[in-house]
């Protein structure tokens, strides 16, 4: 399958190639509106669908339930906050020699990985331990 070049399909690439973490079609959506291009969501998602159709990019589904998109060459890996939801790119990849022994252990040939952490950012953690201990004190005298 061949696409016509469009400056909206362009511009959904290279924003996909150019960022540093997966975008969701929204935020996409709402990089080209910040661009000044009127580019309708619906849009966005049709060619991101048809990207991914053709391998030129990536999908990954975190925690939170939204899709997001990547370029190919954005291998990367996250710990995500339950609390805030707050993303941080893992820069070095752990898997790399765990896979290559796999594939050797097993007899795949793996064609790709992901790993994401979830746990609680320092930020939300520091905001919990800030919370008033009377307030905790009375859920457990009220039994709750």
């Amino acid at each position: 399958m061949t696409l016509k070049n469009t400056p909206s399909r362009a511009a959904i690439l290279r924003l996909l190639r150019e960022s540093r973490e997966p975008l969701s079609a929204e935020e996409i959506h709402g990089a080209l509106c910040r661009e000044k291009r009127q580019t309708a969501l619906s849009t966005v998602y049709r060619n991101l669908e048809r990207f991914v159709e053709m391998g030129l990019i990536k999908t990954e589904l975190f925690g939170d339930g939204v899709t997001r998109y990547f370029a190919e060459e954005q291998h990367g890996h996250y710990l995500i906050c339950t609390s805030c939801q707050t993303r941080v790119r893992i820069q070095d990849c752990p898997l790399s020699g765990l896979e290559k022994q796999l594939e050797k252990d097993t007899g795949f040939s793996i064609e790709r990985h992901a790993l994401t952490l979830y746990g609680i950012c320092p930020r939300c953690a520091q905001k919990e331990k800030r919370k008033d201990p009377a307030e905790s004190m009375g859920k457990e005298r009220d039994g709750k």
